[in-house]
C-alpha cells in the first residue's frame, strides 16, 4: 500500500495521490492494474530508474480507479469484461441510500464498444 494518508484524484488520464511521497499515474504508463480488493487499486509500472514497481492504493473509490484505467488503456482486460469491478451489490447499496444509478458496469462497457 502507499503507506499514508492524503487525497486521491481521478481523471480519465490518470490517478493522482496528493501525499508527502506524491504518485501520479498515467493510466496508459502502467504494465498492469487489479482490484485487489474492493478498496484496493493495484498497479504496476517501469518507474524513472526503469525497475518494475508495483503500487497498491487503498480508496473507497478503487472500483472507480480501477475501470477508469481498464476502459483507457486495458479494455481487453477480463475483470472489465465480466463486470468483476463493482461490489457485488453497488447498485443496490446506491438504491437503497436514495442514489439510484444506471446498470454501471453495463454503461462502461458500452462505452468502449463491447
Amino acid at each position: 500500500m502507499v503507506d499514508g494518508i492524503g487525497e486521491v484524484t481521478l481523471t480519465l488520464q490518470r490517478l493522482h495521490f496528493a501525499h508527502a511521497a506524491e504518485l501520479d499515474l498515467d493510466w496508459r504508463a502502467l504494465s498492469s492494474i487489479e482490484l485487489a480488493a474492493p478498496d484496493v487499486f493495484q498497479t504496476s509500472f517501469i518507474d524513472t530508474r526503469g525497475s518494475q514497481t508495483t503500487v497498491r492504493v487503498q480508496t473507497p473509490w478503487a472500483s472507480l480507479a480501477f475501470a477508469l484505467a481498464a476502459i483507457t488503456a486495458f479494455p481487453a482486460h477480463p475483470r472489465l469484461l465480466n463486470r468483476g469491478w463493482l461490489p457485488p451489490d453497488f447498485e443496490q447499496r446506491c438504491a437503497r441510500v436514495g442514489r439510484p444509478c444506471r446498470p454501471a458496469a453495463h454503461l462502461a462497457l458500452r462505452s468502449i464498444g463491447t
